[in-house]
């Protein structure tokens, strides 16, 4: 009985009021907190979404498949032999024209040996073959007096003609013989000059192909090395960038392994076709049954010193991941 009169007492007084003015079901939506506050601060987080993205996303261009990449040198040597020195190790710097390799030279000097041999041996048949000539030369004029005072025959003019001739033809050939020899010693000292393997840049040894002791083939690798002065950004861009992405225009370079230094730099060179066609299988869209994937155009950007944190250029190192903005405003 209690329960009923509180009910009916409820009743009796009306719907509930507001300041003792008006029900709350009367009053509007726009004087309502829980509906207002709540509308508010999605207007202002739609309104500071669409200021960041004018602001700080219209006219910049972005990407996180970028790395650092550097000139790689592969140091290889021309001849087949063994390796007798190494004179450098991975992570050390050299500089161009160091000695970083050095072969065997054992069996070609023994080939420099007989081949300087050999060249003695044509020189002193150059001797001898001009001794010949000149006897020959002797002879062929005394039998040609002879021959036109009828003192000899024809047949004995004419051997001596033949052995003057013979004589000429050994002499051209003892002079080709020391061009031959010549050209040997040439090529055995070339073959001693690639012994030793220098290096054609300044930079840094990254990899170790081989060690001493080693027999190694013409052209194939014993160290990797990467030019510190050619250090730069390698990124991969989506096509339908392409329409605005011009040359010169500035970067901002932020490196996964400094996150508190920002780099800048500037897009110095576009690619002249998609990543992909150099893939082991490149796409084929021409039979129309293939799925559309949005393709990437290589780009490369040039860096300067950081504008903040304490990580030096030189400190960035080929493979490095990378996420560059590129300023298309």
């Amino acid at each position: 009985m209690a329960e009923k009169e509180r009910t009916q007492k409820a009743t009796a007084q009306g719907p509930e009021t507001t300041n003792g003015d008006e029900a709350i079901d009367q009053v509007p939506l726009y004087r309502k907190r829980r509906v207002v506050i709540p509308l508010a601060i999605i207007l202002l987080l739609g309104a500071a979404g669409i200021w960041w993205w004018f602001v700080d996303l219209r006219g910049y261009v972005s990407s996180d498949d970028a790395y650092i990449d550097a000139n790689r040198v592969s140091i290889s040597s021309k001849i087949l032999g063994r390796i007798r020195e190494l004179t450098v190790d991975e992570a050390d710097s050299v500089s161009r024209g160091e000695v970083l390799v050095r072969l065997d030279e054992s069996d070609l000097r023994a080939q420099m040996a007989q081949a300087s041999a050999a060249l003695q041996l044509a020189l002193e048949s150059i001797s001898l073959a001009k001794v010949n000539s000149s006897r020959a030369q002797d002879d062929f004029q005394r039998a040609d007096q002879q021959f036109r005072t009828a003192v000899i025959t024809k047949e004995q003019y004419d051997h001596a003609k033949s052995a003057l001739a013979a004589s000429r033809a050994e002499l051209a050939i003892a002079l080709s013989r020391v061009g031959t020899a010549k050209a040997q010693v040439g090529i055995v000292q070339a073959q001693l000059d690639n012994c030793t393997i220098t290096s054609p840049v300044n930079g840094r040894v990254a990899k170790r192909w081989a060690l001493q002791g080693d027999v190694v083939q013409a052209a194939q690798p014993i160290f990797s090395v990467y030019g510190e002065q050619e250090t730069g950004v390698a990124a991969n861009l989506e096509e339908t960038n392409m329409d605005i992405l011009r040359l010169g225009e500035n970067v901002e370079i932020t490196v996964d392994g400094y996150p508190d230094a920002v780099f800048s730099g500037k897009v110095f060179q576009v690619g002249t076709s998609t990543s992909a066609q150099f893939s082991l299988i490149p796409p084929n869209n021409a039979s129309g049954n293939f799925t559309k994937v949005t393709q990437r155009i290589p780009i490369k950007i040039s860096i300067a010193e950081s504008t903040g944190g304490s990580a030096p250029r030189a400190r960035l190192l080929p493979g490095m991941s990378v996420e560059v903005r590129i300023n298309t405003r």
